[in-house]
């Protein structure tokens, strides 16, 4: 393997593997690690420059984490795949060109298209402290404790800046608006009700053109709703892929 992943759990029992967001690594999964381990076998990458991952400084920035998920996906049988906001465009992009290697994919605060507002690159060329507090105020619900903004911003700053921006400049180029119905693989969609960055319309247009998808809206969560409500998370998740043969 060329990159690093987390693991949890028992490989005997079903595989999900999580891909995270733009700047993140395999800590954002931390609470499916610890709470989903028990019954499912858990996965988390971090892609090439992210965590543990060397950067393998490849010109085709997309292509090279495609690759990062498919080496993964194949050293499993036919595993379920989450992504989340970035990671869930990767998902959706390994959906549509080797469903034969997935049980599903679970797409988590993303969208079809995901446009990149100028001031996050503004931010990161100039301003990373500022950048770093601009992430912790839209990627949680107001109500959410200090000390999970904290951490979230304490994650953030351990991703060099230049390797955020290449990832916003994927996220800004991703556009499958045309393609999305294409998704034969049955699709999970989470969101949260107060989800800044992928508002809720973004999850809606997946499941109104996935064939095979449920749509569920977490309450009180924003865009990182996989830690902020993650015990209604990996009920949904456990639930869904209970349900899949």
């Amino acid at each position: 393997m060329s990159v690093n992943y987390e693991e949890a759990g028992n490989p005997t029992k079903k595989t999900i593997i999580f891909v995270h967001g733009a700047g993140g690594s395999s800590a954002t999964w931390f609470m499916q690690l610890r709470g989903l381990s028990s019954d499912y076998h858990i996965v988390a990458v971090d892609l090439n420059g992210h965590g543990k991952s060397p950067d393998r400084a490849e010109e085709d920035v997309l292509h090279s984490y495609l690759h990062d998920v498919h080496e993964l996906v194949t050293k499993f049988d036919k595993p379920f795949l989450a992504g989340h906001s970035m990671g869930g465009a990767l998902a959706q992009l390994y959906a549509l060109n080797h469903p034969e290697y997935l049980k599903g994919i679970i797409l988590v605060g993303t969208g079809a298209r995901l446009r990149v507002t100028p001031m996050v690159f503004n931010l990161l060329d100039n301003d990373f402290d500022g950048y770093v507090e601009a992430v912790g105020n839209f990627m949680f619900h107001e109500e959410t404790s200090e000390e999970m903004i904290e951490a979230s911003k304490h994650e953030v700053r351990k991703c060099p800046p230049q390797i955020i921006h290449r990832d916003f400049e994927l996220c800004d180029k991703f556009d499958i608006m045309d393609k999305v119905s294409q998704i034969k693989s049955p699709t999970l969609i989470i969101v949260g009700d107060a989800d800044a960055m992928t508002p809720t319309k973004y999850s809606t247009y997946l499941k109104d053109k996935i064939e095979d998808s449920v749509l569920h809206v977490i309450e009180q969560a924003g865009h990182s709703v996989m830690l902020e409500k993650f015990g209604v998370f990996n009920e949904l998740i456990a639930n869904w892929v209970n349900a899949i043969n």
